[in-house]
């Protein structure tokens, strides 16, 4: 039986998380905003509870947001200082949780799809091996 934590991070701190994803994640034409499907709540408490460890780095960057009045990548940069890549990968995994934005692109989720069903250019094509090709042979002849 596994027993998930459960993720408390004060209001205010949330509020500064959205500032950083209206930043990080503002939406298009075809994907919603971060903010209108909640990256900064319960999607955020999964990916959290996933990886503890991003838990801290994530409180002290909404910490920083919430006490600021705006908010900039160059902000974001210095609040999370070396800790840059692992807050924005703990919010847009978050985002990418939200049925909404694996809806808007399309993606039909994990599903069993056996070879036998792939498209000729599916199961090869130039672009696929070319990178098999440039690197050459990686094997180790037999001995006789």
């Amino acid at each position: 039986m596994q027993i998930h934590r459960k993720i408390t991070i004060e209001d205010t701190i949330r509020n500064g998380l959205a500032l950083i994803i209206d930043v990080l994640l503002p939406g298009t034409e075809t994907l919603p905003s971060g903010r209108a499907i909640g990256a900064h709540l319960e999607p955020l408490d999964q990916v959290l509870q996933a990886d503890p460890q991003l838990e801290p780095l994530v409180i002290r960057v909404g910490e920083l947001a919430a006490a600021s009045e705006t908010c900039s990548f160059g902000d974001i940069e210095r609040w999370a200082g070396e800790d840059l890549e692992q807050v924005v990968f703990a919010l847009h995994s978050a985002y990418y949780m939200s049925r909404d934005v694996r809806s808007a692109l399309e993606y039909p989720g994990q599903a069993r799809r056996p070879i036998a069903l792939a498209t000729p250019e599916e199961v090869c094509s130039d672009d696929l091996v070319a990178p098999v090709l440039a690197r050459g042979a990686v094997y180790v002849p037999t001995p006789q």
